[in-house]
């Protein structure tokens, strides 16, 4: 009697968690959309959770799928969540700009309660709160701003020089570190006023902090996956994306800082002014949310810590390519060259390093197959008062449903053959004044587009831009037998990077100093 009634249970049990199953992983199929097949209980992530490969390359695995390969859109699962990775230029158009309405947030989220840091930056916030704190924080990002903040970038970049010339004439580096030490004392002179000392002590507190942040160990790996993609758990599993030594090293660094500058009144057009301006607009409006000192914390936490990786990683992954084609680095280099011999005191203005062609070529080429982020995430939420979501009609008659998360695969766009002739092949000439026309719009997006762009772009580049000149103008790289043969990015990081960093050998070249004597 016990034995049949185990039985009968077990059968019962089986029998639902089958109807289950076919219930949730034929939502796709029901509403005629193609779709990635998925894996029971897990949906589309097994490649991600075993490692194979990261979640954002495995969106792009999916986009590039042969069965969907003339498909707006592909379905997927998120373990038992229906989500949608957009393939169709004029979609993602929508998704981005058009519509952006509908899709304001993104899907990743941070704890509020627990992760207090990265709930409260602008890259997690949500609704109101972003578009608020994007205007409270836009005035630093302006070009004229960023123009005032170009002479504390030349000193780091001279000191980059320093480093370099007292290397000796050829060494062997892990160059990804070097561009990470330049800057990470970038960003802390330009938006803190703080002298991190990073390339001369790059064991200091500033530079071990940022370098923990990014070390894409497992368990980071899994924070960083959950809050990306399996936002409903980061309160249930205590995720942190902000660890918690890095937030008490953050809280009180700005907290020093910030009582320095309203002690001396002395301004220096920083990020740092903008959080003293805004704690002096929350005392006077009473702004509760923005009376908190972890709201302003927070803002300088995105800031470095997206400030310094994206520009690093881009000048790495620059010289890379130019380690592997030499005549590309001779003609950088000249350029180069030929710019600061134009100037007595060999250093170039804002606009002149601005206005170098193949330069800004260089890095756009560099951006398009190594974009640091490798995917945008957006959710699909109707605001009050829009009695209609978004459809995709004329394609399929399907509108989204409200929280339906929404997958925009860069690398696999901007790899894509149907709009790049020889994807894989770095060609800076892609980005001619007159090939970028023929471009086919939003398949090249390093830093998304519409209202949700990166809003320290302008910055970025400029950072990866004065880094490229600094390293280049006395100094070429080559590979050697441990610089990367193929692209093996590291599967535990949620950004663009190769497991085992890209070491080459740098050599003297004093290409601007000897043409400077000559002259």
């Amino acid at each position: 009697m016990i034995a049949s009634s185990v039985l009968l249970a077990i059968t019962f049990l089986l029998s639902a968690l089958y109807f289950w199953c076919r219930q949730t992983y034929r939502y796709w199929q029901r509403n005629g959309i193609p779709y990635s097949k998925p894996t029971m209980f897990i949906g589309n992530t097994k490649e991600a959770f075993s490692l194979k490969t990261s979640f954002g390359l495995h969106l792009s695995n999916i986009y590039n799928e042969p069965k969907v390969r003339d498909e707006p859109v592909v379905g997927i699962y998120i373990f038992n969540q229906p989500g949608l990775v957009v393939r169709d230029p004029e979609l993602i158009k929508s998704v981005l700009i058009k519509d952006f309405h509908l899709f304001t947030n993104r899907y990743g989220q941070c704890d509020p309660h627990g992760d207090v840091l990265g709930n409260n930056n602008m890259f997690f916030a949500r609704n109101a709160y972003w578009k608020e704190l994007r205007t409270k924080i836009s005035p630093v990002f302006t070009s004229g701003k960023v123009k005032q903040m170009y002479p504390l970038m030349l000193e780091v970049a001279s000191q980059l020089e320093n480093y370099l010339s007292q290397k000796g004439d050829h060494f062997t580096t892990e160059v990804k570190e070097i561009c990470a030490l330049f800057t990470t004392d970038l960003i802390s002179t330009i938006a803190f006023g703080i002298n991190a000392n990073s390339i001369k002590n790059p064991d200091g507190e500033f530079r071990s902090q940022c370098r923990k942040f990014f070390l894409f160990t497992l368990p980071r790996a899994i924070d960083f996956s959950v809050a990306f993609f399996l936002p409903k758990f980061v309160s249930l599993l205590r995720v942190k994306i902000f660890p918690k030594d890095f937030s008490k090293f953050l809280r009180s660094t700005i907290t020093h800082v910030m009582t320095e500058r309203e002690r001396t009144g002395i301004p220096r057009n920083d990020l740092i002014d903008i959080l003293v301006a805004l704690k002096k607009e929350a005392a006077k409006n009473n702004h509760s949310f923005m009376q908190n000192h972890d709201y302003l914390v927070a803002q300088a936490a995105v800031f470095l810590t997206a400030g310094f990786e994206t520009s690093s990683s881009t000048m790495a992954f620059a010289l890379f390519e130019m380690s592997k084609k030499p005549d590309l680095q001779d003609r950088l280099r000249r350029e180069i060259c030929n710019a600061l011999l134009s100037e007595k005191n060999g250093t170039l203005t804002y606009e002149q390093i601005n206005s170098l062609e193949y330069l800004n070529m260089v890095v756009e080429e560099t951006l398009r197959l190594y974009p640091v982020l490798p995917f945008l995430d957006r959710q699909h939420q109707k605001p009050a008062g829009v009695s209609k979501g978004f459809t995709l009609k004329p394609y399929y008659d399907y509108t989204l449903p409200d929280g339906m998360p929404i997958y925009i695969p860069i690398y696999a766009l901007q790899r894509d053959p149907k709009y790049w002739p020889n994807p894989n092949e770095f060609d800076p000439e892609r980005f001619t004044s007159e090939n970028k026309k023929s471009q086919v719009s939003m398949t090249y997006m390093p830093f998304g587009t519409g209202p949700h762009n990166c809003i320290g772009s302008r910055i970025g580049l400029l950072q990866s831009k004065l880094g490229l000149v600094h390293f280049l103008k006395n100094h070429r790289v080559e590979t050697c037998n441990k610089t990367p043969t193929c692209e093996q990015f590291d599967p535990k990081a949620l950004l663009l990077q190769f497991e085992q960093g890209i070491t080459l050998n740098v050599v003297r070249d004093q290409l601007y100093e000897n043409a400077r004597k000559q002259n």
